[in-house]
């Protein structure tokens, strides 16, 4: 019975009258509360509630960039508006000649009523009259003479003040503009009071559809209509009130129980379908707190009609450091987005039509407008998106041919070589006090001589050269891991986004991440890591074309949505001549030359010793850094497995040398098959 009764309590959610024994047992079965009513809240949670306030300033205030776009726009504003009306100062002129004397006419009857002070008085004195009370008719009229005796004694002294007024305006000792401006400012009065209340003097400038500001009720409204198991509107509660953030609203609330803000992302066309807006003005994110919370940023109108705030890096003095922050993005709020190079590594991925170029070009833009980062690029679309700045690299190559590839590989290979010469020169530095923290420094980077300056290699399209080299992918993330506190800076670009053309090993160790639009899932994972959809990290939301340079960044000071520059084609070409201006012209650096591949399955074959079966991938990996240091150095048991899996090699039980248990490792058999299936395939 008494369980009965709680259940009705929780439902109902009004407390009953039980007796004693009803509390008695139900302290027994539930326990005494963690947090008793009444307690006294303690300094901690009195700061936490005083901490968690909006800004004050706005943020368009506090950015320079919107500041001075805010200006710019403010003065352009203003002079359209000065030189619309001035366009139109006749007809305003037509309307007050043609209303003033309306004006006049209903101002003096207005004037006549209030002096009179009939107002409400005559009312109360026909009331009176009609109960036959004289009394009351008579004390009311007396309060009407003593309020419109001081009424007139004002009306009067206003009159000889403005006669006074005219007649020194017009004596002959008054300069001759005083009297004409006194018309001028009263003939605007006039007409304002006698034009009707629909027929302003003034015309509308602007005469476009105005965003109606968002509020709660649009806000809950939509989410209900998506169906994603929100029923009730008061189940949504909002963080803040609905406020003006940038070019838009902002609106941070919560979704009830255990409903995720990724649902409402997924749905994302239908919540701006049910706000009646396009797609690109509506911009969900998960919240700042916890996973069910949805920070909702809707533009005063669609970002392809808003256009991006000047890019910092367009102007003409611009000039970078790959150690210091640069901007290479804006958010959907328009605030720029800026990233570090040095000691980053970037990977770029989206269908096609999704802006990977162009994305990959902002980074591309930010290492060569700093004079002393060597630029190495391999584009395998084959339609030259980068052909302008070939002038700037010490290698470049576009194309899907073998030499393409070829090239790519040796730039890889290149890379892990530097990565060797690299060492030696940060330990003699470190030796010297130069590098304290075993690093490229900024001193040394643009020290003469020192062979310690920037490098950044873009690989657009990588997938292409990863299909073709089959000892690409290691050799890339070898280079990856070891080239980052040497100055070595990879951007790769690919549009599909699967464990052969992109290994898992080279997404862990690349922690910038830009993922614009995909198809789903299990390609957003493979750019962002595992579980970014679930965390609400989705480049899902975006549509190819419609949204190019849209995507998803982690990575960077506050991972979400991310719009890469796309400067018109003549910023870009200045842009381009600036970089050439600050090299003086010259290329940093030197082609790579053609290296001779290592050939892993012959090496793996090689370093097998008479008699033994076969070897674990941790000591296949060891025999092989022994064997070509230059080549082989920082490689792993992963790498080597994952190297020799394109070749049929399997993973499989061997036995080291004096051990009673097996491992995973290759065996000579193995090798040996691959090996004869290549030469078959050979002829």
């Amino acid at each position: 019975m008494t369980d009965q009764i709680r259940r009705d309590d929780i439902v109902q959610g009004v407390p009953q009258q039980r007796d004693a024994e009803s509390y008695t047992i139900e302290a027994e079965q539930l326990g005494e509360p963690v947090d008793p009513p009444g307690r006294p809240a303690t300094f901690a949670e009195i700061k936490a509630r005083a901490d968690d306030r909006p800004p004050i300033i706005p943020a368009a205030l506090r950015n320079p960039e919107q500041r001075r776009e805010l200006a710019r726009w403010s003065l352009g504003y203003t002079a359209y508006l000065v030189g619309k009306h001035l366009y139109n100062s006749p007809k305003y002129t037509a309307k007050m000649a043609f209303w003033a004397p309306v004006g006049l006419v209903r101002g003096t009857g207005r004037i006549i009523h209030w002096a009179s002070a009939e107002e409400g008085n005559w009312t109360l004195r026909q009331q009176a009259a009609n109960r036959d009370d004289p009394a009351a008719w008579m004390a009311l009229d007396r309060v009407r003479e003593r309020q419109a005796r001081f009424r007139w004694m004002l009306v009067a002294a206003g009159l000889l003040a403005l006669i006074a007024v005219i007649a020194v305006l017009a004596s002959p000792l008054a300069p001759g503009w005083a009297l004409p401006l006194l018309a001028a400012a009263g003939v605007p009065v006039l007409a304002w009071a006698g034009r009707p209340a629909d027929r302003p003097i003034l015309d509308r400038v602007s005469i476009g559809p105005k965003f109606t500001k968002l509020t709660a009720e649009m806000v809950r409204a939509a989410v209900i209509a998506l169906a994603i198991g929100v029923k009730e509107p008061r189940s949504i509660e909002f963080k803040f009130p609905i406020h003006a953030d940038g070019p838009g609203w902002l609106a941070i609330f919560d979704l009830p129980g255990a409903i995720v803000a990724t649902k409402l992302l997924e749905k994302r066309d239908g919540l701006a379908g049910a706000l009646r807006l396009p797609v690109d003005q509506v911009w969900p994110e998960v919240g700042p707190d916890h996973p069910g919370q949805v920070a909702l940023w809707v533009g005063y109108q669609p970002s392809s009609k808003m256009g991006q705030p000047k890019w910092a890096l367009a102007d003409s003095a611009a000039r970078t450091s790959v150690f210091e922050p640069q901007p290479f993005a804006t958010d959907a709020r328009q605030r720029p987005i800026s990233t570090v190079l040095f000691e980053r590594n970037f990977l770029i991925g989206g269908q096609p039509g999704s802006g990977k170029s162009y994305a990959a070009r902002t980074l591309l833009t930010i290492a060569m407008l700093d004079p002393v980062v060597e630029l190495k690029v391999a584009e395998f679309k084959g339609v030259g998106d980068f052909l302008d700045v070939q002038h700037l690299c010490s290698t470049y190559v576009v194309g899907v041919d073998d030499e393409a590839f070829e090239t790519g590989n040796d730039i890889i290979g290149w890379a892990l070589a530097e990565c060797e010469r690299r060492g030696k020169r940060i330990l003699a530095a470190k030796k010297r006090g130069e590098a304290p923290h075993g690093k490229v420094t900024p001193e040394l980077a643009a020290k003469p001589g020192s062979g310690l300056h920037p490098v950044f290699i873009l690989l657009d399209e990588v997938h292409e050269l990863f299909a073709d080299q089959p000892g690409a992918a290691a050799a890339c993330e070898r280079a990856i891991k070891r080239g980052r506190a040497l100055g070595i800076i990879f951007a790769l670009a690919t549009q599909i986004p699967d464990k052969d053309s992109l290994p898992p090993n080279i997404t862990r160790c690349i922690t910038t991440r830009w993922c614009l639009s995909v198809l789903g899932q299990v390609e957003n994972d493979m750019i962002l890591g595992t579980g970014a959809y679930k965390r609400g990290f989705t480049g899902t939301v975006y549509r190819p074309g419609v949204d190019a340079g849209w995507g998803v960044m982690v990575g960077v000071d506050k991972p979400g949505s991310a719009r890469s520059f796309f400067p018109r084609p003549d910023v870009t070409a200045a842009i381009v001549a600036r970089a050439g201006q600050l090299r003086g012209q010259s290329v940093i650096g030197d082609d790579v030359q053609r290296v001779q591949a290592r050939d892993m399955l012959a090496d793996a074959r090689a370093v097998l010793l008479p008699g033994e079966a076969g070897l674990p991938w941790a000591v296949l990996a060891e025999r092989l850094a022994e064997l070509a240091p230059e080549f082989y150095t920082g490689i792993t048991a992963d790498m080597v497995r994952e190297s020799l899996a394109p070749y049929g090699v399997e993973s499989q039980d061997v036995k080291p040398k004096g051990s009673r248990s097996n491992v995973k490792g290759a065996r000579r058999t193995a090798l040996d098959a691959a090996q004869q299936r290549r030469e078959i395939e050979a002829e």
